[in-house]
């Protein structure tokens, strides 16, 4: 059966607003486990070949597919996968239309609002469309398939929820060849090498931080690749596409403490020269001091804490009740190994206070990271924090605010507008004080150079942290003390 993927082109939120493009991975998963049980597919990523609706059209005429697949990742651009979805079905009545991801799966009744959707699958997808793509034709059997929703007359049905696949191993590697891999960047400025390709080792997260929706998918469960299995892929990356980096894009890749050391150890007996990191962050209490040892002689030259906040009580109201003081020592020592460290940190929860706000710029400060990322609060839809908002009455009658950039939802202390101020201050000053001092930006980053790459590394580092403190600069501190 012939099967077309489509990443949707995206509508900008605002007028000249860009959009970036990434490969997208998890549709790729998708096509690469369908092809591997014997369908034909396609991928096209409208998004990253800037592709209007004719030559979308023109593209399904020529591979004439049975089924469609389109990926929603995210709610800002739900509509965008409706309206291709409706093109698609009046110019194309008899292909069968399915939407998945993300968005779809926090809430896939409504999905259905017109006629031109099919069918909605829900969480993990793999074996939900397998078995769909065996029972297509038969309309009895759809109740029998779980993860799926559909419409039975006018009604709609919801299955219950599939089974996880318990052996990820069993999985294949992604195929990169189903992408145009020369659309894609591979590179946003702050990698050591390129090209930097994706690899996910696990997939969930257990625990249950308030901001967090992507248990919608995974539910609450962790399950982890085996450390073999894991770098077979890297190795096939190496050497069939010519990978220099990888980006671990786990949500949480180091659980299993003796799993991480065993991805480690086979990088390094098998002597991959490979450098790596991990941007979506690392939990700081499932890692320790020998690990980051370990982690650094295989390859990784960068890490990422998901601090959240400075303040250990609203941590524990997140969701993140762990030693902030144990956080602070991995963080130095990290430093001290040549690591380059980030912490990514959020304001703007629906209680939050400017005494925690501080002193969430004092810890970042205080713990000696390299490079501290200060959000404001994205709220979306099956987040428990967002049902908290709305329970206070605090979300706009226009939910498109909630996803332009410059816009910030109210709390109980502060408007939107204060919380933009807040984190441009919370930029300014913590840049100027980490690395306005030139004499102390020698003394940092003298552990981080062992050879000319990490010179000429540390050189563009530093270009990037004068970009992000150029881009944030408040000329006057309204909220913010000024640290000494």
């Amino acid at each position: 059966m012939k099967i077309l993927f489509i990443y949707p082109p995206i509508t900008p939120i605002k007028p000249n607003q860009a959009v970036k493009s990434h490969p997208p991975i998890g549709l790729l998963c998708l096509a690469t486990y369908i092809k591997s049980i014997g369908h034909q597919v396609k991928i096209i990523d409208a998004l990253a070949e800037k592709l209007n609706w004719l030559q979308i059209k023109k593209r399904i005429k020529k591979y004439s597919p049975k089924v469609i697949g389109l990926s929603v990742m995210f709610t800002a651009y739900y509509q965008d996968a409706l309206n291709l979805s409706k093109r698609i079905k009046n110019n194309f009545p008899d292909i069968k239309i399915i939407l998945g991801g993300a968005h779809v799966s926090i809430n896939p009744n409504s999905c259905f609002q017109n006629n031109f959707i099919d069918f909605v699958i829900f969480g993990e997808g793999e074996k939900t469309l397998e078995n769909l793509l065996q029972k297509i034709d038969d309309r009895k059997k759809y109740s029998t398939i779980n993860g799926l929703v559909y419409r039975q007359g006018k009604k709609i049905k919801k299955n219950h929820s599939r089974e996880l696949i318990k052996n990820l191993d069993e999985l294949p590697f992604p195929d990169w060849n189903l992408l145009k891999l020369n659309k894609y960047k591979f590179d946003d400025g702050f990698q050591m090498r390129k090209p930097c390709f994706i690899v996910e080792t696990s997939r969930g997260c257990p625990n249950h931080c308030v901001y967090c929706s992507a248990f919608a998918v995974w539910q609450h469960h962790w399950r982890g690749r085996s450390p073999q299995n894991v770098v077979d892929e890297i190795e096939i990356l190496v050497k069939k596409f010519g990978a220099k980096e990888i980006a671990f894009l786990d949500d949480t890749m180091s659980l299993d403490k003796k799993r991480m050391i065993g991805i480690c150890n086979e990088l390094i007996n098998r002597k991959i020269n490979i450098k790596w990191s991990t941007p979506n962050g690392i939990a700081h209490w499932t890692i320790s001091k020998p690990l980051l040892k370990l982690m650094k002689k295989a390859g990784c030259y960068k890490i990422t804490f998901g601090i959240e906040s400075g303040d250990p009580s609203l941590r524990r109201w997140i969701g993140k009740p762990y030693s902030l003081n144990e956080a602070q020592k991995l963080t130095q020592y990290a430093n001290k190994l040549g690591l380059w460290t980030n912490a990514t940190n959020i304001i703007g929860f629906p209680y939050e206070t400017m005494e925690q706000i501080q002193k969430t710029l004092n810890y970042s400060l205080e713990s000696d990271v390299d490079i501290a990322y200060f959000f404001r609060l994205g709220l979306r839809p099956g987040a428990p924090v967002y049902d908290i908002f709305e329970k206070e009455g605090l979300l706009p009658k226009n939910k498109k605010l909630l996803f332009y950039e410059n816009k910030s939802c109210n709390t109980k202390n502060f408007t939107g507008n204060q919380l933009v101020q807040i984190q441009k201050e919370m930029y300014n000053e913590f840049y100027k004080k980490r690395w306005g001092n030139k004499l102390k930006n020698i003394l940092r980053i003298k552990n981080k150079i062992k050879n000319i790459e990490d010179l000429f590394y540390t050189i563009n580092q530093i270009k990037n942290i004068k970009n992000l403190e150029n881009g944030w600069v408040s000329q006057k501190s309204i909220f913010i003390k000024k640290q000494i």
